[in-house]
Formats: C-alpha cells, structure tokens, sequence
C-alpha cells in the first residue's frame, strides 16, 4: 500500500481510506464508506461513517463516533441518534494506540473491524 500524501481533514482522511482501498463519499456531513468485518454472526458487510466535523484534526486527533446503521447492534455500546443520517446512530469509542500505521486510515480501519468483531 502506498501512503497517502499527508493532508489533514476531510479530504486527508477519504485520501487515506482510498490508499486502503476503499472508497468514500460525503452524505449530508458524514463521510460514509463500506467496511468488511469478522461480526459475532460471521463476515459482516456493512456502511460505516464519521462525521466530517470530527476530522477537523484528522489524522493527529482520531473521531471518537461510529456511525453505523441501527440494524448494527452491540452487546454494550453509548449511542446517540443525532448528528447522523437517518435509520443510522452513533456509537462511542475510543480509539487506543493511535499513531502507529503508516496510513492513518489503516489503522481507523483496524479500529472500526476490531469494533465490529461484536457486531450482530
């Protein structure tokens, strides 16, 4: 994987998910891309997003939100319902270790699969 050219926000972080290989587009403030995951059920496919206001800091200060569709459920998890998209809450989690890839984005993507490995 080649790293991105070090930009910040909104467009640092959909650059960095596109040296992942995945693609992402902004919907109504949130930047929304597809994340493929280990869930509690098996292989688990699902839209993900974080809101662009919380990449102001990108890649120095990681989101603190997940958005995902309310379908997605935990077995512990603080959600809120504002500031996403409809049918969609956020949930809190707090990244640990950040700073250490490469590509910033690959280790949100780490993140957000180790999150889903408890997804139904």
């Amino acid at each position: 994987m080649a790293a991105a050219a070090t930009t910040a926000g909104v467009d640092g972080f959909i650059a960095g998910l596109r040296v992942c290989g995945v693609d992402a587009a902004v919907d109504s403030g949130i930047v929304v891309f597809t994340v493929v995951a280990a869930g509690r059920s098996g292989p688990l496919t699902t839209p993900t997003g974080v809101a662009a206001a919380e990449l102001a800091a990108w890649p120095a200060v990681p989101p603190h939100w997940v958005h995902l569709p309310a379908a997605v459920q935990f077995t512990s998890t603080n959600i809120s319902p504002a500031e996403t998209l409809p049918g969609w809450v956020r949930h809190s989690r707090q990244i640990n270790g950040w700073g250490d890839a490469e590509e910033p984005a690959q280790a949100w993507l780490a993140h957000l699969r180790r999150i889903l490995q408890d997804a139904a």
